[in-house]
């Protein structure tokens, strides 16, 4: 829990915002398993600290691109946890980003299809009208740290900064 607390300020610090930086609340990615190894009770506890990694690369691309400046959702604590995992709870990051001062969220998830395809997801929602405004996936094939890194980055580079690069808006 600590280092959500000082991430967002290390970052802000390390990598000084733009004019244009729009602020959002980035909540932590999901780990969703749609394998047949749950049928069995398997529980990979490497995925788990995947996520947790993944979470952390997310908000640094996020804070480097220099599009968006990350609000710190620290103080928020119990209210986020009370919902569950942020990317499957019916609307809630619209309200929690809300309480938190963005005008906007960020989350996601990684669906494991099998011991060999992930889907990475990323999801922004309008904190206003819970519009999803952007939503991005792409395959990945192993398991592996460095695949769900190079994955992430590839939406992030390809998609959710390309996009937002090109509308006049979100400058």
């Amino acid at each position: 829990m600590l280092k959500h607390l000082y991430l967002p300020l290390a970052l802000a610090v390390l990598f000084p915002l733009s004019a244009q930086a729009r602020e959002v609340a980035v909540f932590d990615m999901s780990f969703i398993n749609f394998s047949q190894e749950v049928e069995f009770g398997a529980k990979n506890e490497a995925e788990h600290r995947r996520i947790e990694m993944l979470n952390a690369y997310l908000r640094q691309l996020l804070a480097e691109s220099g599009e968006f400046q990350l609000v710190d959702t620290a103080p928020l604590g119990k209210d986020v946890h009370k919902y569950g995992d942020v990317f499957t709870c019916n609307l809630c990051e619209e309200k929690l980003a809300r309480e938190a001062g963005a005008p906007a969220s960020i989350t996601g998830a990684v669906q494991k299809l099998s011991v060999l395809v992930q889907t990475i997801i990323l999801r922004e929602r309008d904190a206003s009208t819970g519009k999803v405004v952007r939503l991005y996936q792409t395959d990945i094939r192993g398991n592996t740290d460095e695949a769900w890194k190079r994955g992430l980055k590839w939406l992030v580079d390809h998609r959710l900064l390309a996009e937002a690069q090109q509308e006049p808006a979100a400058k």
